[in-house]
């Protein structure tokens, strides 16, 4: 594959992308996995070696403030603790020379009737070029089940999970090369949320009777803190929790 650029959308049984759908781009020596459209206000940076870091690779989470504020100023929900310089980690090492530096989740709630409504996304979706592959991940989860996507970055060749399952299942997108001789992959799985839970803490609770659903982007450490990949969580919460959460950090 000779694309520079991939992205992902998740439709559960359906035709319109439930929760954000995700570009990963090589350029340069480094790699960018970010949200389209007005969730794009984060990034993963993965910067492979250069002359002014020779030998030497880097992952780091970084927040763009002014549109993180301008956000804020439309009344969407924005928090987070990340410094402005970025927050650095060193990923899960899975084998030498590769690193998983992130897992994006798309939960079952998405795709369930009672909170469809709230689940798609509403900015354009791009198009597709000689130099952007597109994929859906279109199978209907069961209950409590996850549509995950794992990227991992290596060095000298491309390194899959699950290896030759993967390429049964027909599970890999990519891989994507950088000019540092890094390649990144991502391959998907469908999970249990019930064995294969998020980090502790990351998703807030799904909204009570009479409360109105919201999509929310969770995005944070793993349990391992520096040593694990980073998380993105696509989840459903109650719009009321929410707007208390928002009252909670202008008041504090």
């Amino acid at each position: 594959m000779n694309s520079r650029e991939i992205l992902i959308a998740f439709t559960g049984g359906g035709s319109v992308p439930l929760g954000n759908v995700w570009r990963i781009t090589a350029k340069k020596t480094d790699f960018y996995i970010d949200p389209l459209g007005d969730a794009g206000l984060a990034h993963l940076s993965v910067h492979g070696p250069n002359e002014d870091n020779p030998g030497a690779h880097r992952f780091h989470i970084k927040v763009d403030r002014r549109a993180a504020a301008e956000a804020q100023s439309r009344g969407d929900f924005v928090a987070h603790s990340v410094f402005r310089k970025g927050h650095p980690y060193d990923g899960q090492r899975v084998a030498p020379g590769a690193y998983r530096v992130a897992r994006i989740r798309w939960t079952w709630d998405l795709q369930r009737p009672r909170y469809r409504n709230a689940a798609p996304v509403t900015h354009p979706l791009p198009e597709i070029t000689p130099n952007r592959f597109g994929a859906r991940l279109s199978k209907e989860l069961e209950p409590n089940q996850a549509a995950d996507v794992d990227l991992v970055v290596s060095y000298g060749e491309p390194h899959w999970p699950e290896g030759p399952g993967s390429l049964r299942d027909n599970a890999r997108l990519g891989p994507l090369e950088n000019e540092a001789g890094m390649f990144l992959t991502a391959t998907s799985f469908r999970r249990s949320q019930m064995v294969r839970p998020a980090p502790t803490g990351l998703v807030p609770r799904l909204p009570r009777p009479g409360e109105e659903p919201a999509r929310l982007l969770c995005a944070g450490p793993g349990d391992d803190g520096a040593m694990d990949m980073y998380w993105f969580v696509e989840a459903i919460t109650s719009r009321e929790l929410l707007e208390a959460s928002r009252e909670e950090i202008e008041t504090s």
